[in-house]
């Protein structure tokens, strides 16, 4: 059988003790505290004095692009606080240089701001004047100009070369399609039109391509074609080709 409950406190001395027991302890609010200020003075440390100013604007991954010119693109980062230096901003400048593909930017304390750039690769170089070529990437983007052409870079004429150019958006589709057959084979390339690509091989036959549609019926037809002892062949028309 059950007895009696023990009595327990009630009324207004259970409040009191109640409420005691839920006040903060005034050691740990003093340790919140300390902290906070400490945490404050630092912030105002890093964030205004000298010691922790941008002095050096390190640059990394360029070949094309001289170092000096991407750091003079950031240089208002120079003498900002490390933590006021805005990241996104330098990024954004640096990647208005033509053979910029991509940038990224972080802050290497205590002093200085990392830019590491990707450039762009070329892949079409295009001659000017028998004397220098324009560098284009697989984008169609002109970001550099050469005295030679050095590496596996395709020879390209066009009259207006760039990334809203339909020329050199078509001559770009049709040669990253080309089968390595007949990529082997090409000395040089003539795009006077979007429909117009022209493939000069080296053996001086010529390989009339047209645009970039049905880019797989065309290498196989062309294959077949120039196997069969072909000066000129047009594949334009992959459905009607023409030799002579």
């Amino acid at each position: 059988m059950r007895g009696p409950d023990k009595e327990t406190e009630s009324g207004p001395w259970r409040l009191v003790h109640v409420v005691r027991r839920r006040l903060p302890n005034k050691r740990l609010r003093l340790i919140v505290a300390i902290a906070a200020a400490l945490a404050l003075t630092a912030f105002v440390i890093v964030w205004a004095t000298p010691p922790f100013a941008v002095k050096d604007l390190q640059v990394t991954g360029t070949s094309v692009l001289d170092p000096k010119e991407v750091a003079e693109v950031a240089s208002e980062a120079r003498g900002q606080s490390i933590l006021r230096a805005d990241l996104d901003e330098i990024a954004a400048a640096v990647a208005e240089l033509p053979p910029v593909k991509s940038v990224e930017v972080s802050r290497s304390w205590p002093s200085a701001v990392l830019i590491e750039v990707n450039e762009r690769e070329p892949f079409l170089a295009v001659p000017q004047d028998d004397e220098t070529f324009l560098m284009i990437d697989s984008e169609g983007v002109v970001f550099d100009e050469a005295e030679e052409i050095t590496g596996p870079i395709w020879n390209v004429e066009l009259a207006e070369p760039g990334p809203s150019d339909l020329a050199t958006i078509e001559t770009i589709k049709v040669l990253q399609d080309l089968p390595s057959s007949l990529a082997d084979k090409v000395q040089r390339v003539e795009s006077p039109s979007p429909a117009g690509v022209t493939l000069y091989l080296e053996d001086g036959r010529t390989l009339q391509w047209g645009d970039a549609s049905e880019n797989d019926q065309k290498a196989r037809v062309a294959d077949r074609l120039l196997a069969s002892g072909y000066e000129h062949v047009d594949v334009s028309a992959p459905d009607a080709p023409t030799v002579s």
